[in-house]
């Protein structure tokens, strides 16, 4: 709050004139400088009540939270909101499918710099295929522009409406990208909008094969170095690309420089980073995800519950559907939006020269919830194109509905451990087929503890572990770049739950573990995509 407030302090001591109608005067890449809600032409008040209704639609939630709100207007924060005490903006938070609108940023950029022809190129020109049985006549059809607007064509059910079980199956295998081109055609390409991760992940495989350069260099090369983003996280595949559809972590203040240059139409100080015409089709209308289509099952018959389900949530529930441009969602009102599952958003407004972040860890129904205030209260707050009178006592209110609550941190001894947990301690069990490609399982227990150890590794390598807080203390343990806070809790003499949070995740998780025997658990694990039940055995020497 002081780090804040002093901020304020000095910006009015040294901008007494700044207004919103005068044009920017500096560029935000070693970072943004910040303003009153007034002095950009916005109420406070307005901003304050948008806490006070978030705060009312989430004071019994637990397990659902909208974790940061960055409002920049004309060039500056005029609000940078957190309410996760776990979090405060100062480390990288997992964007998800915005991930995508990043990806077609940089295929223009490859397109302008001339390693790819153009978005008519077809894809079978940009990717090895020697892989491949054959090459159907309809593959030879699928183009760039069918990627970037999500027309493939493909049965792919990787998405949200599938529960993602297309993407499990894809990341069984080790070659996503011949896993992709082998899909069979539910229609031709071009004829239809069909959200897919694999088509995404696609343009990651095309720049990476085309540029000289895998995808994460080339955007440190031609994106991020010039906007002054320099942390960055993001995941490969098995064969080493990376995930063009997901899985890339930034700073929501860097967030906000994606949505900034494109307000400005691909110019960053003096320097053209996207051309203006690839920011002009990005965020046109290219295909429709309104119009009315059919979900297939898994056999290629039409599942008319569900096709009609999704038919009267893009009409009703999801925002940004009025149109999908190159991996943009955008709305009539001429504002569009980078949007990733669990509450993720970089939204721009250019009629009101606004870019409005947002970070959560959220689902279902209020997966859109930031909408709503994005809609309901920031853009109602804008009330001019130049400073408006200030409001003190508005502005401090907004200040103190802007930080976190602090959790308590007491150290308060849960019931002793069960003799199962002395049993399966340091034993390693081998797990399941389980959606997450994890391999075996490990518990450290401790009588003399007021704390359990967890490890667990992929398939691939990557090992996890981190503490587990037995006590109403809070605990957080770094393992590799990712930092865990858990607590555990043993509810039966067999059941051991955990529930966890990584800093930065779209959402909380829970694991479930039963122990029927000391060389057997089954699991229930809890996350953003739904719950899955797999079991571990001990191999007993």
């Amino acid at each position: 709050m002081k780090r804040i407030l002093n901020i304020v302090f000095t910006l009015i001591i040294i901008h007494p004139m700044l207004v919103a109608s005068e044009p920017l005067d500096y560029w935000p890449t070693k970072a943004w400088k910040t303003s009153t809600p007034e002095v950009q032409g916005m109420d406070s008040e307005k901003l304050s009540k948008m806490m006070e209704y978030y705060q009312k639609h989430f004071a019994e939630e637990e397990k659902q939270m909208i974790e940061s709100v960055a409002i920049i207007r004309i060039g500056y924060i005029v609000a940078d909101i957190y309410t996760n005490p776990n979090y405060n903006g100062e480390d990288v938070h997992i964007i998800n499918s915005c991930t995508k609108s990043i990806m077609s940023a940089l295929v223009g950029i490859a397109i302008e710099k001339g390693f790819i022809e153009s978005v008519n190129t077809p894809i079978v020109e940009l990717l090895d295929t020697t892989g491949l049985d054959s090459i159907s006549q309809q593959l030879r059809m699928v183009s760039l522009k069918d990627l970037l607007s999500m027309q493939t064509g493909w049965h792919a059910r990787d998405s949200y409406v599938y529960q993602w079980v297309g993407l499990f199956e894809m990341q069984k295998t080790s070659n996503w990208t011949q896993h992709v081109l082998n899909r069979s055609f539910e229609t031709n390409p071009g004829e239809r909008f069909e959200y897919s991760n694999m088509a995404s992940y696609m343009l990651s495989a095309i720049i990476a094969k085309n540029t000289g350069l895998n995808t994460l260099d080339f955007a440190k090369k031609y994106l991020f170095s010039p906007l002054g983003i320099d942390e960055v996280r993001w995941d490969k595949s098995p064969e080493g690309v990376y995930v063009g559809f997901a899985r890339m972590w930034l700073k929501p203040h860097d967030m906000a420089k994606i949505g900034h240059l494109y307000l400005h139409k691909g110019l960053w100080d003096g320097q053209q980073i996207i051309s203006e015409k690839w920011i002009e089709e990005s965020t046109t209308v290219q295909s429709f995800p309104k119009k009315y289509r059919y979900v297939y099952t898994d056999e290629m018959k039409v599942d008319y519950g569900t096709s009609g389900g999704l038919w009267l949530m893009t009409r009703l529930g999801r925002p940004f559907t009025d149109g999908y441009g190159y991996q943009w969602w955008l709305g009539k009102d001429g504002s569009y939006a980078a949007v990733g599952v669990g509450g993720q958003f970089i939204m721009n407004y250019p009629k009101y020269n606004l870019t409005v972040v947002f970070t959560s860890k959220l689902k279902g129904v209020k997966t859109f919830f930031p909408y709503k205030m994005f809609k309901k209260f920031i853009v109602a707050s804008i009330k001019s194109d130049s400073e408006i009178a200030p409001n003190s006592t508005a502005y401090n209110k907004l200040l103190e509905l802007s930080m976190p609550i602090r959790c308590s941190n007491q150290q308060v001894k849960k019931d002793s451990l069960p003799s199962i947990a002395k049993s399966i301690s340091g034993k390693t069990f081998i797990l399941d087929t389980n959606p997450w490609n994890y391999s075996d399982l490990e518990f450290q227990f401790n009588d003399k503890m007021d704390y359990a150890n967890i490890r667990y590794s992929y398939k691939h390598g990557e090992k996890v572990y981190y503490r587990i807080s037995l006590t109403d203390s809070i605990l957080k343990t770094k393992s590799g770049e990712e930092i865990f806070i858990a607590s555990g809790t043993w509810t039966s003499e067999t059941t051991f739950i955990i529930n966890y949070e990584r800093v930065g995740y779209s959402s909380l998780g829970q694991w479930e573990f039963t122990f029927t025997d000391e060389n057997t658990v089954n699991v229930k694990e809890s996350g953003q995509t739904g719950v899955y039940i797999y079991k571990g055995i001990c191999q007993v020497r």
